[in-house]
This record gives C-alpha cells, structure tokens and sequence, in this order.
C-alpha cells in the first residue's frame, strides 16, 4: 500500500470531536478504520471495552472497542468489529481531501473546501497546533524523513510532533529497527500519543 493511500485512511477531524466510551465523556482526536486516539479526564481502566459513540458531520457512529494504551489523560483505543458506516465516512472524508487538494493546486479558492466552511489551509491549522514529521524505515535500512500534514502513522515508520527531541525521535528509530511487528506496532501507537499531546 502507497503512502498516498494511507494519507486518506482516517476521518479528517479539523478539530477534536466530542464523543462517548461507555459512560466516559471524551474528545477524539484522531480516528482510522481500526482505532482511535481520545483524551479523556475520568481514568479508563485498560483493556477496558465499551461502545464508542460520537457525531462526525451530523452522522451518529457506534461501534465497540477497547483501551489498549494510556498515558496522561490520553488513550488508545482498538475497534474490535468491522464498522461499514465509520468506513464509508472515511471513503468520504477521503474524497472531500482530494478534491480540496486538487482545487488548491489549480488555485480555485472557492473549491477548496472542508467540512462545508473551511479551506484546506484552515483545516490543516485546526487539526493540528504544530509541525509533524514522519520518518521513513526504507528496505536498504536507512531512514528518511518527510513533513507530513496529517497524524498518519505509516507500516514503515512513524509520525510524530517535529519539536519532539532528537533523542526521543532517535530512540523510537532504534526500537523500531530492531522490533518485531507488534513492537512495531505500539511504536507507531505511542508515536499517535506524542502526536495527540502535542495539538
């Protein structure tokens, strides 16, 4: 799968939504086909698993999952069924980015719109308070690193804040060199977490 794909996997949240995990209020702050990020202020036991609902554009989504990591007010979340609405959003949210960015790369201002209301600019402010950067694991074993305008966390590397500190931002690479898949992937969760503290 390219990169550009996995661009386009997620809901575009311009800015965080609020929503429920059983009865915890939260907000979420980023949410793919196969989980989410939410802040939340009452402690949610992990491995805690509930129906999460919250409203993106009017449409009301439930589906069930389940804490997997926490950190300061912060947690991950699994979905753990196959949600054809929340996948059908995500097809659309997808669309409505491309042609945003289509209509910004011909210079139609009038077409380069999110959300009904905001150009693709404002959207990107709103959906984060500062600069990301995904670094790149290539298959010669060197890394690359790229600016990235969405919090996605690609197969090969990982997104994080770009005032994250070199050693932090080192150590994730040599944890990621050496891990297995499932190493790989918490690597790419708390990276997510870095990235949801930081907006």
């Amino acid at each position: 799968m390219t990169e550009e794909r996995r661009e386009f996997q997620r809901l575009l949240l311009t800015r965080p939504a609020d929503g429920w995990f059983g009865d915890y209020s939260l907000r979420l702050h980023d949410v793919s086909a196969k989980g989410a990020l939410i802040e939340h202020e009452h402690d949610i036991p992990p491995g805690a698993r509930a129906l999460l609902r919250f409203f993106w554009r009017g449409t009301e989504v439930e589906l069930m999952a389940e804490t997997v990591r926490h950190e300061d007010g912060r947690s991950g979340l699994t979905f753990v069924e196959r949600n054809e609405l929340l996948i059908s959003l995500i097809e659309q949210s997808a669309n409505e980015l491309l042609r945003a960015q289509q209509a910004n790369a011909m210079g139609l201002r009038d077409k380069n719109v999110i959300g009904g209301d905001e150009t693709l600019t404002a959207a990107s402010a709103g959906a984060r308070t500062d600069r990301l950067e995904t670094w790149i694991f290539g298959e010669d074993g060197t890394w690359s690193r790229r600016p990235a305008l969405l919090a996605d966390q690609p197969a090969n590397g990982f997104t994080v804040s770009a005032s994250e500190s070199p050693e932090q931002v080192e150590l994730l690479r040599r944890n990621f060199e050496s891990g297995d898949a499932e190493g790989r992937r918490i690597i790419r969760m708390l990276a997510e977490l870095s990235v949801a503290k930081s907006r």
